[in-house]
């Protein structure tokens, strides 16, 4: 059977400074982790986004990079983007504030 190349479904254009910031997150939850398991996901996607990336040259000063992602890795870049903010947010209860909105909404709804 000959072999079928697979190009993953998910397609993320990022300009330079999106690509760079994306690295950046990443490198901090590398350095920032204690938890084998977190570090390891940082580095593994961190690895496949400088390995897989390819960069475009639009014209002299612009240069976006196209990332193709598999479902499950575009998971894992929003992970990391979660991890990274976990320890930059105010501890507010959302989960309270998405219950009390959900009963106001049925509650509305019934009427």
């Amino acid at each position: 059977m000959a072999y079928v190349k697979r190009v993953p479904p998910i397609k993320l254009i990022l300009t330079k400074k999106e690509y760079n910031t994306l690295i950046g997150i990443l490198t901090k939850n590398v350095d920032e982790n204690n938890d084998a398991t977190a570090r390891e996901l940082s580095i593994n996607t961190k690895e496949k986004l400088l390995k897989y990336s390819v960069p475009h040259e639009l014209n002299k000063n612009d240069v976006e990079i196209d990332v193709r992602l598999y479902l499950n890795e575009a998971a894992d870049i929003i992970t990391e983007l979660l991890l990274y903010n976990v320890k930059r947010i105010n501890e507010i209860n959302y989960y309270e504030v998405l219950i009390k909105v959900r009963e106001s909404f049925v509650n509305h709804t019934d009427d």
